[in-house]
């Protein structure tokens, strides 16, 4: 692989990643002022915010016409949100989970997950499907707008997030922070994207893995800055809650909006429905089973998810090093 596309791909990961977070901490100043509660920020603005840059890279995917960029990427997301992100904050300190609403988006995430694999069966993405994704998001959304109306009015919801800093006070300020996160990640996308296609080529491996590895860990790097964030500062409902809500974002809006968009039906490569669908499945439903017996995710179950993703990323080292021979 040349260097010059390594730094390619590292300078569009910082675009990606400098463009959410500064983006982020703007959406998030701009939620407090309304007193939003901390765990249903997590869940909307902050998971929101942490998947755009998959949302930016998806959309520069698909319309370039890179079917399997766009599906690792999704599905490699959230299965290193679980297994690498909630893992590394689990061994920070312990997950435990605040509002009752996280069990019912827990849920929601493996209803998503399963609803995307019964949509790719066909073999194929297309834009009727897209809409269904989105629908589901749209509904998701007016669930949480609902519960936000409530906790306006609720007033031990009114707690600030002191546990996020740099956060902008200022209105202009914080108009500049969106301004700049909204100008910084279609930059990333672009760089990342073709740079992910040009390494793929030059190893003679699938872009497909490169979606789910590389990219997929390179913009899961805010869930994984926030998430152990939150974890040092002891507030782990907002780990989980990154988690959950990022989760349910990339398969509704952003696979939703992929497959809106592309000019033809995005392909469904048969790996994903043999390997990589049950791993995401598998990976939702464990941290269901966390959350619905509410056992704190603690250090030891941190280091299983870590072996797990380790064992993962190995076993798609050998698969691909068999097909190369």
């Amino acid at each position: 692989m040349e260097p010059v596309l390594l730094i390619k791909l590292v300078g569009g990961l910082v675009y990606l990643l400098l463009g959410g977070d500064i983006l982020v901490r703007g959406a998030v100043s701009l939620a407090r002022r309304f007193h939003v509660s901390p765990t249903m920020i997590a869940l909307t603005v902050v998971a929101l915010g942490t998947s755009l840059p998959e949302l930016v890279v998806v959309v520069r995917a698909a319309l370039g016409g890179f079917p399997d960029l766009v599906f690792g990427n999704v599905v490699g997301s959230n299965i290193a949100n679980v297994l690498l992100v909630a893992g590394a904050a689990a061994t920070v300190y312990p997950l435990t989970y605040g509002e009752r609403s996280i069990r019912r988006d827990s849920a929601i995430m493996v209803a998503a997950s399963v609803l995307l694999v019964a949509l790719s069966l066909g073999g194929t993405l297309g834009r009727t499907e897209g809409a269904i994704l989105l629908a589901g998001l749209v509904g998701v959304n007016l669930l949480t707008a609902r519960e936000a109306a409530q906790a306006w009015k609720d007033s031990e919801l009114k707690a600030p997030m002191e546990w996020v800093l740099g956060l902008p006070t200022n209105p202009w300020m914080i108009a500049l922070f969106l301004v700049a996160g909204v100008v910084g990640l279609p930059i990333g996308a672009e760089l990342v994207v073709d740079a992910s296609v040009d390494i793929a080529s030059s190893l003679g491996v699938s872009e497909a893995v490169v979606g789910l590895t590389i990219l997929a860990i390179g913009t899961s790097l805010p869930e994984l800055a926030t998430t152990v964030v939150a974890a040092f500062q002891k507030r782990t409902e907002v780990a989980i809650g990154t988690i959950v809500g990022s989760n349910i974002f990339n398969i509704l809006g952003i696979m939703g909006v992929g497959a809106v968009i592309s000019p033809v039906p995005v392909n469904v490569a048969r790996e994903f429905l043999t390997l990589h669908f049950p791993v995401m499945l598998g990976t939702a439903v464990l941290i269901n089973v966390f959350v619905w017996r509410r056992i704190p995710v603690g250090r030891a179950a941190g280091i299983a998810f870590l072996a797990m993703y380790a064992a993962y990323m190995g076993l798609l080292v050998v698969r691909t090093v068999a097909q190369a021979g």
